[in-house]
């Protein structure tokens, strides 16, 4: 899945996507034009937001966020 596939909440989401978890911030960077934001257990993936999205969620690196991302978005592979 594209770091750009995943949403993130302050409080669990409402609505369509049905993959849901809440998380916590492991790391922002902002060395980007986007800005990436590592999440922890149970799915340790890199969500990338913009900057003014990152500024509307209020949350900091250890703070909990609930993370979601639509069935679509996941594409599988052999191994």
């Amino acid at each position: 899945m594209a770091p750009s596939a995943i949403a993130l909440y302050r409080t669990a989401p409402d609505g369509s996507p049905r993959n849901v978890w809440r998380t916590v911030i492991t790391d922002i960077d902002r060395s980007f034009d986007r800005v990436r934001v590592s999440l922890g257990d149970p799915l340790p993936l890199t969500a990338e937001l913009t900057t003014v999205g990152l500024a509307s969620l209020d949350r900091h690196p250890g703070d909990e966020i609930w993370a979601s991302i639509k069935a679509t978005e996941i594409n599988t592979y052999p191994a």
